[in-house]
């Protein structure tokens, strides 16, 4: 299935505001996160909370498994307040996203690599594609 935007709504998206991207900084991973929708019956951290119905927790059984049944237990008893919920899902996003940070960086850091790989691939896939015209062209008697 499809995990719904951090606010809840069914879409996830640039112009809703709603998402994360893999090139956000962790300030701006935690600022979603933070504003994320968890239990709207649950109010006050001392009640029992109702994880089947958390978004946040959504996202922890999809990027934190491993912890998900315990953050399961903990919600449901109270021992976990959504703050601190939101808290573990942001530190796990941001490991997550973290060496994917490292590596854009460097490549924006390094413009002629990037160019280097483009020019490469592009005299692979011409080379191919020259390949494949000769064989089209004999099988099909075009003599051009």
């Amino acid at each position: 299935g499809r995990l719904a935007g951090l606010d809840g709504n069914a879409k996830m998206g640039k112009s809703m505001g709603n998402a994360i991207y893999l090139s956000d900084s962790p300030e701006v991973v935690w600022q979603h996160v933070r504003k994320a929708v968890t239990d709207t019956s649950r109010v006050h951290a001392h009640m029992e909370g109702h994880p089947e119905v958390c978004n946040v927790y959504k996202y922890h059984q999809v990027f934190n498994p491993e912890e998900a049944d315990e953050i399961c237990k903990g919600c449901t008893s109270a021992a976990l307040s959504c703050f601190a919920c939101k808290q573990r899902l942001n530190e796990v996003l941001n490991n997550l996203l973290e060496p994917m940070r490292e590596r854009r960086a460097y490549y924006e850091n390094n413009i002629d690599i990037v160019k280097d790989l483009i020019h490469e691939g592009s005299k692979k896939a011409n080379a191919i594609g020259n390949e494949n015209l000769e064989r089209i062209k004999e099988k099909m008697h075009i003599l051009i």
